[in-house]
């Protein structure tokens, strides 16, 4: 989203919110880091959208498996043989309002068609991704792969300009193919002969990548083999796209990392990543505003705080954005929690009549609040924890407090 352009409908009360604190933490001294914390939630909750990601790999590396594996779905042709795909092109990837922009190429230095490069750079040009993945089937790491790794290299400086160079990250598709061969289903945790195979095809492309791009690239070994019938996956051999989503997510600008967080349905550790950075960005806005001393501040921007971070972490577990599941979850949580906010607010209150550590204690109160909903919300929405279990959470997460530089930013 563009800066001059208005926020999406679902996210004007928390851009309306955030702008709102923003105001107010300029007005208070030493709340600099808060302010810039509060400008990465903006980009990540208002200015999202979709990541664009581009996959380069030879004819049979598996790309369109990997996009179909990724977002759970058949979306994408897969052929054994030939290229499914004739000419690169971008496309928009759905499902049931989980995007990605995904860039579709062809096998690189297949069909006898040199033009293919120059065509797949045009595309490259046309729409800048934000990550690459370079793509190497487990089976032919140590073959012809110096050729790969040129062609890529040189897509890739096509590419750099005023935004740098485009992150990359190499994928190592197929590894179900390896031997042991009759041990083709994962997970792999508990077969130390192919956790050995995986662990040397990952090292032999590592030394290939080093010796060819002189720099070292982060190489994850995935299998995405899926058979889908009727729309429904009836085997599902899905491994390794946590740790390959986790990668993604390092390079990914913050604008797109919550959609990433939600398309990619093998993606648990990067949707708490996001949650939890939601919870201590909000936590950490709350200490400043819970101790300052402008009148009734807290009360007016504290539950819309609040409400945008819930909504927030609703949003990046794949659920619908709004505030039906907002008011669910606080339902979920029970009378002990709203006797909580309560309580808070009449200590907040009383403490502030007290001068200088009044004010502090004020803020800790804030936060610690804050802290305590955000983590019960991560355990139910994005751990798949029960009610009961959320609600143990927000108890022992309140008793302990949150992380002290968490609490107090900028001391």
């Amino acid at each position: 989203m563009a800066p001059d352009q208005p926020p999406p409908p679902d996210t004007r009360d928390t851009a309306q919110t955030l702008d709102d604190l923003e105001e107010l933490l300029k007005r208070i001294p030493g709340a600099q880091k808060v302010i810039n914390e509060l400008r990465d939630l903006r980009a990540l909750l208002v200015g999202r959208r979709a990541p664009r990601v581009a996959v380069l790999g030879r004819r049979g590396s598996g790309k369109s498996s990997l996009a179909n594996a990724l977002l759970g779905r058949e979306l994408l042709p897969v052929g054994a043989v030939e290229d499914t795909t004739a000419a690169p092109a971008w496309v928009d990837l759905a499902v049931q309002g989980r995007q990605v922009r995904w860039l579709d190429t062809p096998g690189l230095r297949a069909g006898g068609r040199p033009e293919r490069r120059q065509e797949v750079e045009r595309a490259l040009r046309a729409e800048r991704p934000d990550v690459m993945l370079w793509l190497f089937k487990a089976s032919q790491v140590d073959a012809g792969v110096d050729e790969d790794l040129a062609e890529l290299v040189a897509l890739r400086t096509a590419v750099t300009g005023a935004g740098g160079v485009v992150p990359v990250v190499v994928v190592i598709t197929k590894v179900d193919e390896l031997p042991p061969t009759e041990r083709r289903a994962p997970p792999y945790e508990s077969d130390p002969e192919k956790r050995a195979a995986i662990e040397r095809a990952r090292d032999t492309l590592r030394g290939h990548i080093q010796r060819v791009v002189g720099a070292e690239l982060p190489v994850v070994a995935v299998c995405t083999w899926q058979r889908f019938v009727d729309d429904a996956a009836v085997t599902d051999w899905r491994w390794g796209l946590d740790a390959l989503a986790l990668e993604m997510h390092q390079a990914l600008p913050v604008s797109a990392q919550i959609e990433a967080a939600r398309a990619f349905e093998r993606a648990r550790s990067v949707r708490r990543k996001v949650a939890m950075r939601l919870v201590g960005t909000a936590t950490s806005v709350s200490f400043v505003v819970g101790a300052t001393p402008l009148p009734f501040a807290d009360l007016a921007l504290l539950i819309p705080l609040q409400s945008s971070m819930l909504t927030g972490i609703v949003y990046a577990s794949g659920r619908s954005l709004g505030p039906r599941a907002v008011s669910e979850w606080l339902a979920v949580l029970g009378a002990t929690v709203g006797a909580g906010v309560g309580l808070r607010e009449a200590v907040r209150a009383a403490l502030k009549l007290v001068p200088g550590v009044g004010a502090t204690v004020s803020g800790a109160v804030a936060a610690t609040g804050t802290w305590a909903l955000g983590v019960a919300a991560v355990r139910y929405f994005i751990d798949g924890a029960s009610a009961q279990e959320a609600r143990a959470a927000f108890t022992q997460a309140a008793e302990e407090g949150p992380p002290p530089d968490v609490a107090k930013p900028d001391e």
